[in-house]
């Protein structure tokens, strides 16, 4: 006798990926009772508790409930394909994916467009942060795939390689050294600088620096690779990142100089990662396979 049903699970998992009963009822549409009355059915017949409540911060997946996640999208996920055919545009189910913020834009839509029209009744579930933020998700299970960097993987995600992104620099129009066809992380060190501070990115780029023996003047941190852009292209400074979007202005127009560095410092790779102790869905493959080989 099977002591849940599919809606059980699907709100369960919906509980999962947006952190909290408000936001997964929102997701899904229906009431905030509902979703909570679900889970509450669901850890009644498995006998544990799937969530820790937090006051304040939404609900945090016990062990239990991670291992029971997994089994939870696999069993969705054959359910949505009762009935299709084994053409690969039949295949239908969920897909949770989170994006490093300043990467997010610049390949998640395209990846998202192609993957939709070759699979039309896979829903997906997006969601954005910080490199920090998104590397949480993936091992607390709220997501089952990540587009981040290299860097901000372990162990215990597998990766594939979608990117790789040189270190630039970003300098006011008129900047002197815009002048220059490429610059020296030397040259940036004797400027203030404009820094994106969020987990991993800082230190990263601080580390291109540190490597040569350089301390750099920080002269302004931010939150976002926009209001950086925004600042360097206003004189307030130069800047570093690996994310360059197709025309070099910031919101309000005003030209950005972008140089690559001299000192040719590695690369950052840019990665789908996912938990290399999970069992990956068949969309979670099919995505995968779409993002490396667009075939």
């Amino acid at each position: 006798m099977i002591d849940f049903s599919l809606r059980q699970l699907e709100y369960f998992v919906a509980t999962a990926e947006h952190g909290g009963v408000s936001a997964a009822a929102r997701a899904r549409h229906v009431s905030q009772p509902s979703v909570s009355l679900a889970i509450a059915q669901l850890e009644a017949a498995l006998g544990t508790a799937l969530f820790r409540r937090q006051a304040s911060r939404g609900v945090e997946l016990t062990p239990a409930g991670l291992r029971v996640l997994g089994q939870a999208r696999d069993i969705l996920a054959l359910a949505a394909g009762l009935g299709s055919g084994e053409e690969p545009g039949e295949l239908r189910g969920q897909l949770s994916l989170i994006c490093f913020q300043d990467l997010g834009p610049y390949f998640a839509p395209r990846l998202l467009a192609g993957f939709r029209a070759r699979h039309p009744q896979v829903a997906v579930t997006l969601l954005e942060g910080d490199l920090a933020t998104v590397q949480r998700a993936l091992r607390a299970g709220k997501a089952e795939l990540a587009l981040t960097y290299e860097l901000a993987t372990d162990a215990q995600m597998a990766c594939r390689t979608l990117a790789e992104l040189a270190p630039y620099a970003l300098l006011p129009g008129d900047h002197p050294l815009a002048a220059q066809p490429a610059v020296s992380l030397d040259e940036l060190a004797a400027q203030p600088l404009v820094l994106e501070d969020i987990p991993h990115t800082r230190d990263y780029l601080l580390s291109l620096f540190w490597n040569l023996g350089l301390t750099p003047h920080i002269a302004q941190t931010v939150q976002s690779f926009e209001m950086q852009r925004g600042l360097v292209a206003h004189g307030a400074g130069v800047a570093l990142s690996c994310t360059r979007p197709a025309g070099d202005l910031s919101y309000d127009g005003t030209p950005i100089a972008c140089r690559p560095l001299r000192d040719d410092p590695p690369p950052q790779r840019v990665v789908l990662a996912r938990s290399a102790t999970a069992h990956p869905s068949p969309v979670v493959d099919a995505f995968l396979h779409w993002a490396v080989t667009r075939e």
